[in-house]
């Protein structure tokens, strides 16, 4: 088999997928053989838990609304790097 482009004829892209299909069959059951020594984590086990979050002194607040170019209903409305 040569490496150098040319159109593939079905022979070949049929050798091709056995050759795949085997690889990836010994992959496989060597990958099955091999024991991990740490448990997996839980579905819910990493979440976050919901809070409230911070308040922000009204001030604060009111000096980021009027710096904003653009803000709708109490929300900074941004585009990233538009603030250069």
């Amino acid at each position: 088999m040569t490496y150098t482009w040319h159109p593939v004829t079905e022979e070949e892209k049929e050798e091709i997928r056995k050759k795949a299909k085997n690889l990836l069959d010994e992959f496989s059951s060597k990958i099955a053989k091999i024991e991990t020594s740490e448990p997996k984590p839980e579905a819910n086990e990493n979440l976050r838990t919901e809070n409230t979050g911070w308040q922000t002194e009204k001030e604060f607040r009111e000096l980021m609304m009027d710096n904003a170019p653009m803000t709708d209903d109490g929300l900074i409305i941004a585009e990233r790097g538009g603030w250069k």
